[in-house]
């Protein structure tokens, strides 16, 4: 796209997003599923379509949300088509998994004891793969586990939070509801831990 097409105020807000005009699909004069299904199918980040309703802006994330008004659903965005690692962690002590998403693993397995997530400090990396969209498949995942959903407030840094990320079920059927999430996905450096059977909780 070029540059003639964008005002001043959005190149910036561009630069500042650490985007370019490259980044950007023109979805003027097309529908809603068209230019959603267009920016997905090109490749490109944000959307140039019709003005938001609170103040004018033209730019939009993929699913439609003015990316000017509230950058963090473009974060959010970024994060869920990024690169990274999709984890299942265990809890002897309290018999509970977690299903999340990550960059670095071993740091993210000492900062789930650190601060004691749920207010838990036994939490072991029992199942880990390396994809390109982290998020869409730990969100895929967790549909697919929200029946096992389980809400426990805990303490960091001297102030009350909830963990809503954890599951009550046994390691089999996470690691299946994950698998599954995997399917048609790029998956390298795939890990299991030896000890699963540890972790096969029944209720």
């Amino acid at each position: 796209m070029g540059k003639e097409m964008l005002t001043r105020d959005e190149l910036d807000f561009l630069k500042i997003q650490g985007l370019t005009t490259a980044d950007v699909y023109d979805g003027r004069g097309q529908s809603s599923a068209t230019w959603k299904a267009g920016v997905r199918a090109a490749g490109k980040t944000v959307v140039l379509g019709t003005p938001c309703s609170s103040k004018g802006h033209r730019l939009r994330t993929r699913s439609g949300h003015c990316a000017q008004c509230d950058t963090a659903k473009l974060s959010y965005q970024k994060r869920h088509n990024s690169e990274g690692y999709i984890y299942i962690a265990g809890s002897k002590s309290a018999k509970l998994l977690k299903v999340g998403t990550c960059v670095d693993i071993e740091q993210r397995r000492k900062n789930l004891r650190y601060q004691t997530y749920g207010g838990i400090s036994d939490w072991e990396m029992l199942f880990t793969a390396k994809v390109d969209a982290g998020g869409k498949v730990e969100g895929d995942a967790l549909s697919r586990l929200s029946k096992f959903k389980v809400v426990r407030m805990y303490d960091k840094d001297g102030k009350k939070q909830e963990a809503a990320e954890m599951l009550k079920t046994c390691f089999s059927v996470a690691l299946a509801a994950v698998q599954e999430s995997l399917k048609g996905v790029k998956a390298t450096e795939i890990r299991k831990a030896l000890k699963t059977v540890d972790y096969e909780f029944r209720s």
